[in-house]
């Protein structure tokens, strides 16, 4: 007897997720209907709440126009809900409400469950005849096989579409890391590739065997490829370096971990590779290890030269963090421009000749971080606007960054990095090369100081020694001759007479000492104005030297027609006199003192040298210190209170100028070269007067 469907839940298959295909249960159902002497047979699936034929044989027309039809209303679903066999050999003698009976008057049924791998029915196969009949032992067991060969469909495609699950979960899973991962099969075949390591090695081919890179020295296998070798023939990898070189980029820094893959027995069945990139990480280490050393190379002795511990640490920036060019750009304040100071290339690259070698406020890559105190990149050297303001063709040099150098709040200098690679604005490295500029400012800050500091010392010792000295010996000579005066008025007028001339040189030499300090003490603090004029240094210089004529010695000059500058006449007169004086009292019987003006944009620039005794490295540092002489004059009891060229530097840093001392070997010689700016503005706090003034 028929039983209905009960309200008990039934198992469901899901067809989108796997079962028997359509062509294999159409087959099937044609066979089953044939053992069974029947002339029609169907497979049905459970699809949700509905039944879905997937396989008939000889049904009527209109089934087929109805492929899926409600668990409810079907002979089959009552094969689901008790989950065993239904036979009926007359449906209407066996019931007075007959399910699923088809419209043309089919009478006689025999269904069997599908069952799927847990043992729930998952589906229904099926007999049908329009007559009555009684079923045969036969006939049930012809059924009987086709619901068992359908459960065994069922169950295989079921296995396979969770395998497949499975595959597509790790798939997804392993597409999701950042790390590479490729596995081939024992024969070197590519089995998966996920996305990370497509990123890192490209498309890598599936059919063909990995090992015939080997085969080709010339060609260069992926990353992946190394190390997927050496694990099919056995080895091991762990944290494996590889360096991979992409064109006009920087190297890209991987570690790989390869192993082989074995069965229970230990034979081959392929190897597997995960590929990592740190060249970020890397990046930052080194970076972090380069500002270490930096920091430790600009914290050494203060004795050694300034500009050799910048050119060390310009070059350590350079090899540490692999740029091909570095360059220390210093704010000349006289010409208000940047200027290129010091300079490092690796042996692999150079700047391009006819790079200026100076800026102005704003101009080039290094001038634009300058103006705008914030760190400057430029991408494409060549394309870049500013970096086209320096040089239209850079050659092999690509990007450029360029760090403004602070000393306090204010940018004192730029540090410029030119790459062969095609760098990209990078907030680490920005804040680290930020943070060695700073180590750089610091390094000159305290370097300024340690000179101040070390001035003042010698200041003091030449203070002391001048007092013992240059001024106590004038007035022993003017008190001794005062009391031998004093003691013998009968002193013959001729003897009285040479007694007052050495009284008035001497107090002549001390009201000498008693000026220049007096000066430079007004001029440092402001007590002492500067009277600004259009001045033409020209006729300074000319005047000079004609008051500084000397037998034996010629004067060689070469000035422009007329050199204007916003200038104090009288003081720049000094300067000039002080000048040609030290020339002079150095400069060898026979030889030629030379004084050359030039212009090079808002600066002048006056020369003069003189051919003689070459003075000491140690000793030109110092020259223009207050109360310094050189040995050489402390010897020879040359003349001088070693505060004129004092004098003169305070007078030209009061113009906004510099004051510097080089000397030559071939002929030797000494050179003093003062460099002041044409611009009004460098004397913000000296009266300032619209007139041209000559020198009085």
């Amino acid at each position: 007897m028929a039983k209905r469907v009960s309200e008990s839940a039934p198992g469901r298959m899901d067809l989108r997720t796997g079962g028997l295909s359509q062509a294999a249960a159409g087959h099937l159902s044609a066979l089953t209907a044939q053992a069974a002497h029947a002339p029609a047979a169907m497979v049905h699936l459970l699809d949700g709440e509905q039944l879905r034929l997937v396989g008939a044989y000889g049904l009527p027309s209109q089934w087929a126009h109805a492929p899926s039809v409600l668990v409810t209303s079907t002979l089959a679903g009552l094969v689901i809900a008790q989950g065993t066999p239904l036979v009926i050999s007359d449906v209407t003698a066996e019931t007075t409400d007959p399910v699923g009976v088809p419209a043309d008057g089919g009478r006689a049924y025999v269904g069997y469950p599908i069952r799927d791998v847990e043992g729930a029915v998952t589906g229904v196969c099926a007999v049908l005849d329009h007559q009555p009949r009684q079923w045969l032992p036969e006939h049930l067991t012809a059924v009987d096989l086709a619901a068992q060969t359908c459960t065994a469909f069922v169950i295989e495609q079921r296995s396979a579409a969770h395998a497949d699950d499975a595959r597509r979960l790790l798939a997804a899973l392993l597409d999701s890391l950042q790390t590479g991962v490729a596995a081939c099969d024992a024969h070197g075949r590519l089995v998966f590739s996920n996305k990370a390591n497509e990123d890192l090695n490209g498309r890598l081919p599936g059919g063909t065997d990995l090992r015939t890179w080997k085969r080709h020295p010339a060609a260069t296998p992926p990353p992946a490829v190394e190390p997927l070798i050496r694990a099919l023939a056995g080895e091991r990898l762990h944290d494996t370096e590889i360096e991979v070189e992409r064109p006009q980029q920087r190297p890209s820094l991987l570690l790989a971990d390869a192993q082989p893959i074995t069965n229970a027995a230990g034979d081959p069945l392929g190897a597997v590779v995960t590929l990592q990139d740190v060249t970020h990480r890397h990046s930052a280490a080194m970076l972090k290890d380069c500002e270490l050393t930096i920091r430790r190379q600009l914290s050494g002795s203060d004795t050694s030269p300034a500009d050799e511990l910048l050119l060390e640490a310009i070059a350590t920036i350079g090899r540490m963090l692999d740029w091909a060019a570095t360059e220390f750009w210093a704010i000349d304040e006289v010409g208000n421009v940047l200027r290129r100071h010091l300079h490092w290339t690796d042996n692999r690259h150079q700047l391009p000749p006819g790079l200026p070698d100076h800026l102005n406020h704003g101009q080039g890559t290094p001038g634009r971080a300058w103006q705008s105190s914030e760190v400057t990149w430029a991408t494409d050297l060549n394309t870049d606007p500013d970096a086209r303001a320096q040089a239209l063709d850079w050659g092999s040099l690509r990007s450029a960054v360029a760090v403004p150098v602070p000393i306090g709040s204010v940018t004192r200098g730029v540090l410029a990095c030119y790459s062969a690679y095609t760098e990209h604005p990078d907030d680490v490295r920005t804040a680290v090369m930020t943070g060695i500029a700073a180590h750089i400012g610091q390094f000159l800050e305290r370097r300024r100081g340690w000179d101040l500091t070390t001035e003042l010392g010698h200041s003091r010792d030449e203070y002391i020694a001048l007092v013992g000295h240059e001024i106590r010996t004038p007035l022993t000579s003017i008190e001794s001759y005062t009391a031998l005066m004093i003691d013998d008025p009968g002193l013959p007028a001729d003897d009285r007479a040479e007694m007052l001339q050495v009284v008035q040189r001497n107090t002549g030499r001390l009201h000498i000492i008693i000026d220049k300090l007096l000066d430079i003490a007004g001029l440092q603090s402001g007590h002492l104005a500067m009277d600004i004029h259009r001045t033409d240094l020209t006729t300074i210089v000319q005047n000079a030297a004609a008051r500084h004529t000397a037998p034996g010695i010629d004067f060689d000059i070469t000035l422009p027609g007329e050199t204007i500058l916003w200038g104090d006449p009288h003081r720049l007169t000094q300067v000039i006199d002080e000048l040609f004086t030290n020339a002079t009292n150095w400069a060898d019987t026979g030889s030629r003192i030379t004084a050359t003006i030039t212009t090079d944009g808002p600066i002048i620039q006056l020369t003069v040298a003189n051919t003689g005794q070459i003075i000491p490295a140690a000793e030109r540092e110092r020259l223009f210190q207050r109360f310094f002489r050189t040995q050489h004059a402390i010897t020879n009891a040359v003349p001088g209170t070693g505060l004129g060229l004092s004098l003169a530097r305070t007078i030209i840093e009061q113009h906004g100028g510099t004051i510097i001392a080089t000397t030559d070997d071939n002929p030797p010689g000494t050179t003093i070269t003062v460099r002041i700016p044409t611009d009004r503005n460098t004397h913000p706090h000296q009266q300032v007067s619209t007139a041209t003034t000559q020198p009085r």
